[in-house]
């Protein structure tokens, strides 16, 4: 107590228990980075296979609404062209017994295909077959890139609705039913991968885990 003023002098920190004091919160916020940076790079990842799955999802739905095959074509050659894949709205002379199909190098294009690249420096890796038959997907080269296509059946003849199926390099069909769940990964910089997954019947999703 102060022997003049009558009062208490509150004591303060010292310049050692602040140091400590600080260097924890330095040592909590350092554990904290790496967990937090892993946890950005998955909804990441996340957020790319979930806009293909959207995407997806939408090329079969207009598929069975149009009564129109509808194709997507995913990217696989060269690597720094696997950013990109593109689906189709809607075909050339719809009308026609037999349609045909524009190409996403066709000009014009707009209104005809989307065009969707990864974000956050991600790119899609080879579709892949998991199940009974492994399937060697036809490489169609467009432009001088590569690409696998597979169409969503309308259900005419003797696919079902919804259906989908790999194209071969002529775009038409027949096409080759999936024999198992089509894999498509996703993968950012640092080589992690989210897939995005089509079944037999055409319903699309994605997992953390190879199909």
């Amino acid at each position: 107590m102060n022997k003049e003023t009558g009062r208490t002098r509150s004591r303060g920190f010292t310049l050692i228990e602040v140091i400590i004091v600080v260097g924890v919160i330095i040592i909590l916020a350092a554990a904290a980075v790496p967990s937090f940076g892993s946890t950005l790079a998955r909804m990441r990842i996340q957020s790319n296979a979930s806009q293909m799955v959207q995407d997806l999802q939408l090329v079969r739905a207009s598929a069975i609404t149009y009564q129109q095959d509808l194709y997507v074509y995913v990217c696989t050659s060269p690597a720094a062209s696997r950013t990109t894949y593109y689906y189709e709205l809607f075909q050339k002379d719809p009308l026609t017994t037999v349609p045909t199909h524009y190409t996403p190098m066709d000009a014009p294009v707009s209104g005809k295909f989307v065009k969707k690249v990864a974000l956050y420096n991600m790119s899609f890796g080879g579709p892949f077959w998991s199940g009974p038959t492994n399937i060697s997907p036809t490489l169609t080269t467009l432009d001088g890139r590569q690409y696998v296509v597979f169409a969503f059946c309308c259900g005419e003849g003797s696919n079902f609705r919804g259906q989908p199926g790999i194209v071969s390099s002529t775009l038409a069909p027949p096409y080759t039913a999936f024999s198992g769940v089509v894999g498509i990964p996703v993968v950012d910089s640092s080589s992690r991968t989210w897939y995005v997954t089509v079944s037999p019947t055409g319903q699309a999703g994605s997992s953390g885990v190879s199909p």
